[in-house]
Parts: C-alpha cells; sequence; structure tokens
C-alpha cells in the first residue's frame, strides 16, 4: 500500500470542513489515534460525519488500511516510527502547522488523507476518509480557482481555493478571510472554525458594491487579474 506525501490542495483536506464541502468531497468521518504514553500502544477515535456512509464496506476497507499501515508497512506501528516517517519526509510539514507531516494512501473507493504528528503530548494522527471519486472530482474543479467580480460580471482576480482575500471598509478597517471553492459560481467566505458563509459570486460582488468595499487578493492569485480593486469603480464609470 503506497502511503505518499499530500501534493496540491491536498492539505487543505486533514482539517475538519464545513457541512456544504464535507458533503460535496465525500467525507466519512475521520480517524483519530495516539500512541499513548509508552509510544507503542494503539488508541483510536472515529468521528463520523455522515453515519449512512460508514457502510460494513467502508469499515473493511478503513480497517484493512489502518491494519496495513500498522503490521505490514509498521509505518504506524509506534510514535517512533511515525517520527522516522516524518523525518525522512521534512519537505511535507503542513503550512498551517508545521509539527504536522501530511501524507495520502487510498483503498478500493476511498481516500485517506492523515496528517501525523511525532510529539508526546498531542494526538500523533488523523485520517480523513473520503469517497476517492467525489474527493478527486471535487479538487479537480476547484484548480479552476475561485473568482471575485464587479457588478457588471468582469473578472477582477481569482485566487486558488484556500486562499485569502482582504476587505477594506468604508471606515478604513480591514479583515482578511479564507476563501474555499464551492463551485464555479458559488464561494465559501469565511473560517469552518467560526462563521462561515456561502455567496453567489454576483451576490458578493453586489453586497461590496453596496457597501462601498474595495476587495483585494491577499495572498498568490490566478491567471489574468484585471487592474480593479475597488468594485464600485466600474459603476462610477460606467455612470459617469
Amino acid at each position: 500500500m503506497e502511503l505518499r506525501k499530500l501534493r496540491g490542495s491536498e492539505p487543505l483536506y486533514v482539517y475538519r470542513q464545513s457541512q456544504q464541502i464535507s458533503q460535496q468531497t465525500g467525507l466519512v468521518g475521520y480517524l483519530r489515534g495516539d500512541f499513548g504514553r509508552s509510544g507503542k500502544e494503539f488508541w483510536t477515535t472515529w468521528f463520523g460525519f455522515r453515519e449512512d456512509w460508514n457502510t460494513s464496506e467502508f469499515k473493511a476497507d478503513l480497517q484493512r488500511v489502518i491494519d496495513s499501515l500498522r503490521f505490514d508497512t509498521g509505518e504506524f506501528s509506534s510514535r517512533n516510527r511515525i517520527a522516522a516517517l516524518c523525518r525522512q519526509n521534512g519537505d511535507c510539514r503542513l503550512a498551517e502547522n508545521i509539527r504536522w507531516f501530511g501524507f495520502r494512501t487510498d483503498g478500493s473507493d476511498y481516500a485517506y488523507l492523515m496528517k501525523c504528528c511525532p510529539e508526546q503530548g498531542d494526538y500523533n494522527f488523523y485520517a480523513y476518509s473520503y469517497h476517492k471519486g467525489w474527493l478527486d472530482s471535487h479538487m479537480a474543479h476547484a484548480e479552476r480557482g475561485i473568482r471575485f467580480i464587479d457588478p457588471d460580471y468582469r473578472e477582477l482576480f481569482r485566487i486558488p481555493d484556500g486562499g485569502h482575500i482582504r476587505i477594506t471598509h468604508s471606515d478604513g478597517s480591514k479583515l482578511e478571510l479564507s476563501c474555499r471553492y464551492i463551485d464555479d459560481t458559488h464561494v465559501e467566505i469565511g473560517s469552518p472554525f467560526e462563521r462561515s458563509e456561502i455567496y453567489h459570486v454576483c451576490q458578493f460582488a453586489e453586497i461590496m458594491d453596496r457597501d462601498g468595499c474595495t476587495v483585494q487578493p491577499a495572498g498568490p492569485t490566478m491567471g489574468t487579474q484585471h487592474r480593479v480593486t475597488h468594485l464600485s469603480q466600474a459603476m462610477e464609470q460606467k455612470m459617469g
């Protein structure tokens, strides 16, 4: 069984997602585990998302994957083995938290995206379990990026899934928010851990224009950008 480094946008999926994204990617749930005080124990807890997807077929596949990592390859047989795995793959540290390292392995119809931490006193691994076809399809579509437009439907800029925007309000206050791809016309803005909202891209443009807000990318962008940073500029030019 191949345990490979996470690549592309896969690191986004070793964290809790919103209800919408969890549904679209076919999240069954996630397994959390640690190796106890001795470093050789094996304690796990299952957190389900859709119990109707937690079928006997899935359970057998998950068991086969975990058993393979524990007993066949031995990579999940102890905390020391997890630590060795992480040392050997230092380039797969997760940007969100460098104590964690990301890997993926696939079962029959399921994908298991894992993050591992070799430190005692913390949980040592999480295995997020997805319907493989659903997850891969969603990620492929998300590679097109998240569009931000003006009220005349002209594209201002495009950011990668998981990127950030900076909103400047009329009083000068600023707010930076993460963005997740839903589909080509919808974006989730906010944080899955706090409050996030799903917007149609046209709806979001209209709200920003109405409130006199400036929206800019706060990080890498994708493709060609129109040099319009204030969503009301286009309307002013049209009316002028």
